[in-house]
């Protein structure tokens, strides 16, 4: 690249002497969605982002569900399928873009929170407002605008990976590694890791291959085989050292994992016992 194209680029001027633009507006709108409500399954040629300044409930971005609340946001890559089911009433702005530069990192889909400043929301109502008003050269200022909340969103996600661990999915599996026979909620584990509940789950299970809670029963189950092999425990005293609520929890995550009860994996393991000793 020449020392003019350099000049062009970092002053925000095109080739030919307009702004350069990072993304553009393809749609935007705002709505209240009621409580109980479902948005079915649909997708887009653009990316979305859908920013939710009230309410709270369910969205699912290519079958990876996601809890919305208040000030959070969700990235939609184009032609991904997604829908949303309101658990309350719910104020929704909505933009479709598309992005005019490959200079610029993959967007990531997901939900995120918008930094305390709120930098997306105000992106947003300017450009609401640009479309309201259409005062001179409102298209022009719509691209920079959107460009600019594309720029912000970048900026949230580099603060917030910059704030975490160097390996947060390494240190939460540790940590139930070491503490699994205690009350552990995959909530206390996001948040030790610096992640939103549903981000955490996301990435979990696709570093580890199994989802935080399977992972966490996995383990408990273990701990469960050895002293029903290796000690005669009472049910109940193994139920509270391996972490399990109660016994009927301990049997019944037992009998679907495991194919028995643990009464009858520990009497096979007796049976198995008396023939090996018989031999």
């Amino acid at each position: 690249m020449n020392i003019t194209a350099i000049m062009r680029r970092s002053v925000g001027i095109g080739k030919r002497g307009e702004p350069f633009m990072l993304a553009q507006v393809d749609f935007t709108f705002k709505r209240s969605r009621i409580a109980g409500t479902y948005m079915r399954l649909h997708q887009h040629r653009c990316h979305e982002l859908v920013y939710y300044e009230t309410g709270s409930g369910l969205t699912r971005l290519n079958g990876t569900e996601y809890r919305y609340e208040r000030n959070t946001y969700a990235v939609i890559s184009p032609a991904m399928p997604h829908d949303e089911y309101r658990d309350e009433d719910t104020e929704v702005i909505c933009i479709g873009f598309s992005l005019a530069s490959r200079e610029l990192p993959v967007l990531q889909p997901g939900l995120y929170r918008d930094s305390s400043a709120s930098p997306i929301l105000l992106a947003l109502v300017d450009i609401m407002a640009e479309l309201r008003d259409k005062p001179a050269y409102y298209d022009q200022k719509l691209q920079l605008r959107i460009s600019e909340m594309v720029i912000e969103h970048l900026r949230n996600v580099a603060s917030c990976e910059a704030g975490r661990p160097e390996d947060n999915l390494v240190y939460a599996r540790t940590f139930m590694d070491e503490n699994f026979n205690q009350k552990i909620s995959v909530k206390e584990l996001a948040d030790l890791s610096g992640y939103s509940y549903d981000h955490f789950r996301h990435l979990f299970k696709a570093r580890f291959g199994l989802s935080p809670i399977q992972y966490l029963i996995d383990r408990r189950l273990e701990r469960a085989r050895s002293l029903l092999l290796h000690t005669d425990l009472p049910l109940s005293s193994i139920t509270n050292a391996c972490g399990f609520s109660n016994d009927g929890q301990f049997c019944t995550l037992f009998k679907r994992e495991i194919g028995e009860t643990p009464l009858s994996f520990r009497q096979n393991r007796y049976s198995n016992t008396l023939y090996s000793s018989s031999s």
